[in-house]
């Protein structure tokens, strides 16, 4: 499997798969070393998670070399019609598999692949796994308590600045990768911690006494998942299938009023309040759906298992 190194929730995800992985920020440059890696390695089939730069050479030398091929995409319908670039780049996969280049396209968010497989394009459903945990060394983060993660990146999908409207309803301290350009942000305590290595971000995250990823738009959020892996509890949004075959999970760790801040307050009170229980519960789920993707993978790419 290939994916980019920097690109952390679907370098993340391809990790968890556990196979052969290369990381590449130039597919294309590295598309011969990979094929006849694989070739010798006696490996049938070459996945590529989120289409980073040079995938389609890659891709168009693996089947000369007859290699099978899959992508997995990690982006939604939401992103595409918003995102010029993410847009173009689903339709040069749904190209490739057109031209049976690519042969089989896996998506990451829920109900895409009906959608894709109406268009005509060969699509399955490919959840991601739980992610692969390292050792954490937990950072306290000292006082200013409570302390309440807001990781999203800052743009519009992942809702930062609504999310900490939130948190300045809770009071306490919010944690931020990058702060808002947002003024009248000024007014509540916000620590910024910019950009960090996997071991480092985890670290920061563990410390908190809850996350927020209560976003507008997404797949399956692994950091929510992260998240609970490191025992803090975590709210999101009901945009993905995360949670939701665990009716009483769905209602604790979920909260349908994206845009709302007040209603994130009140989701992440009580979120607080029965703590260990959504813990226990969202362990659990995690467990369960690990096994269920790894099922469906082995069924994407095409292997009894």
């Amino acid at each position: 499997a290939v994916c980019h190194p920097h690109w952390r929730g679907v370098r993340t995800a391809a990790h968890a798969f556990a196979d052969p992985l290369v990381e590449t920020e130039d597919a294309a440059a590295h598309a011969e070393t990979i094929v006849e890696g694989a070739l010798m390695t006696g490996m049938t089939t070459l996945v590529v998670h989120g289409f980073p730069p040079g995938s389609e050479e890659l891709l168009r030398r693996a089947r000369r070399s007859g290699l099978s091929t899959r992508v997995v995409v990690h982006s939604s319908m939401a992103q595409h019609g918003a995102e010029a670039g993410e847009a173009a780049v689903m339709d040069r996969i749904a190209e490739l598999a057109g031209e049976k280049v690519v042969q089989r396209v896996g998506f990451v968010k829920a109900g895409l692949a009906e959608a894709f497989r109406a268009l005509g394009i060969p699509a399955a459903h490919t959840p991601n796994r739980a992610p692969m945990m390292p050792a954490i060394d937990r950072r306290e983060p000292g006082p200013g308590a409570p302390h309440v993660g807001v990781f999203g990146a800052n743009y519009w999908r992942k809702n930062v600045v609504t999310q900490l409207g939130a948190v300045a309803l809770l009071g306490g301290t919010a944690h931020v990768i990058t702060r808002p350009a947002v003024g009248y942000l000024a007014r509540m305590a916000i620590r910024e911690h910019s950009e960090l290595n996997r071991e480092a971000f985890l670290a920061v995250q563990a410390g908190m006494d809850l996350n927020l990823y209560v976003t507008l738009s997404e797949c399956h959020p692994m950091g929510s998942i992260e998240s609970y892996l490191c025992d803090v509890p975590a709210l999101v949004s009901r945009t993905s299938d995360v949670f939701k075959s665990d009716t009483r999970l769905w209602e604790l760790t979920t909260v349908d009023q994206a845009d709302d801040p007040t209603a994130i307050a009140s989701g992440a009170r009580r979120l607080l309040d029965n703590r260990p229980e959504a813990i226990e519960r969202a362990r659990a789920w995690a467990r369960g759906a690990d096994a269920r993707a790894e099922q469906a993978w082995w069924e994407f790419v095409g292997f009894e298992h």
